[in-house]
């Protein structure tokens, strides 16, 4: 009611959690009330734009006498868990500096133009309960942890992935905006016929590069989950880049979900949603699904290519059982066997074969 100030208006129940496992409470709190309506705690910060938690550091700061204004002035004591949440700045619209130029897919990606660095960046968004599963995750719960996966210092590190340059919230809808990574997905260059163009020494190499950036995903355990030609862009320098993590999850931490039970995820032809397999493996299996792809790009048209909005989840996994009628040579073979059991495979086998069929 506010008797006691402005500060406890709004509020019911405070939780002082233990100070390693803010953001463990923070997402258990969100998920068990996710689709409830609260009142606005006009002092503290709604977290991920909810309707009934809201968090403030406190009296967890190193000086107790200073006074947290919400301006992020003040910082915590060292020792407190950063929340990802508390770093994404809120506005009401869209920020200047980005110019949208074109939609750059079905929905909730545009291809823009950052005013500031002059550069071309890619814009996703997504609003609460757009696409959502049945344990209550939406689309935008997906971005927000798909950023905050992107953020993590190894994955920055690394030259697989795609680089996040901002991510804030406009009103309720949560926005990341990432580099603008030159090139085409494989799925447009097989569909183009370019990727059969390629030497089968230039397309393990391309494998290759996808399996290294897999294995440090899991080796961070981390499972991207929707591994695929769509999500994979080759670059100008025959680099490449997996973008799309809408649906990696961490075994640990603020992408876990609060430990709810997922829907299956992935791309028909790089996974099976009937296959009983532990999390680690799912990845090993799309890689060997990749493989097999990479190998035979024939293939994979000759499943995508009779796909349409009307078909039928076993018309689907037809389609696709029938286009893996080639068969692999040998050592590839035994490469493509051991991923689809979900055993990793090495990578000096890998450049064996590159150079073999150069």
């Amino acid at each position: 009611m506010g008797y006691f100030g402005n500060s406890q208006v709004g509020k019911f129940i405070t939780i002082y959690p233990d100070q390693s496992a803010v953001t463990e409470t923070l997402e258990l709190l969100y998920y068990y009330f996710h689709d409830d309506v609260g009142i606005r705690v006009g002092s503290d910060i709604s977290y991920k734009q909810g309707l009934n938690v809201y968090y403030r550091y406190g009296t967890l700061l190193d000086d107790v006498e200073n006074i947290d204004k919400r301006d992020k002035k003040l910082k915590p004591s060292s020792n407190v868990e950063k929340i990802y949440d508390y770093r994404l700045e809120r506005y009401n619209s869209l920020p200047t500096r980005l110019k949208a130029i074109k939609q750059n897919g079905p929905s909730g990606v545009l291809l823009a133009l950052d005013l500031q660095t002059k550069l071309k960046v890619i814009i996703r968004y997504a609003d609460k309960y757009y696409n959502i599963e049945s344990a209550g995750i939406d689309e935008r719960d997906r971005l927000i942890s798909a950023s905050s996966l992107l953020e993590k210092d190894f994955v920055r590190n690394s030259s697989f992935f795609e680089t996040v340059v901002d991510a804030f919230y406009v009103n309720d809808v949560f926005f990341v905006v990432t580099e603008y990574a030159s090139g085409y997905n494989l799925d447009e260059l097989a569909k183009n016929g370019q990727l059969g163009l390629y030497s089968l020494s230039e397309r393990l190499e391309i494998f290759r590069n996808v399996l290294r950036g897999i294995y440090v995903l899991n080796d961070n355990l981390i499972i991207f989950r929707d591994l695929s030609f769509s999500n994979v862009i080759l670059c100008p320098n025959h680099t490449i880049k997996i973008i799309d993590f809408g649906y990696a999850i961490s075994l640990s931490g603020l992408s876990s979900f609060a430990g709810l039970t997922l829907n299956s995820a992935g791309t028909y032809g790089f996974f099976d949603p009937e296959m009983t397999i532990g999390k680690k493996q799912l990845d090993l299996y799309s890689l060997g699904k990749f493989l097999y792809y990479i190998v035979f790009p024939q293939s994979y048209l000759n499943y995508t290519s009779k796909i349409n909005s009307d078909s039928t989840y076993w018309q689907i996994k037809e389609y696709v059982s029938d286009s893996e009628q080639y068969q692999l040579p040998e050592r590839i073979a035994e490469l493509y066997r051991l991923l689809i059991k979900g055993e990793k495979i090495q990578e000096t086998d890998l450049n064996y074969l590159i150079q073999h069929f150069q």
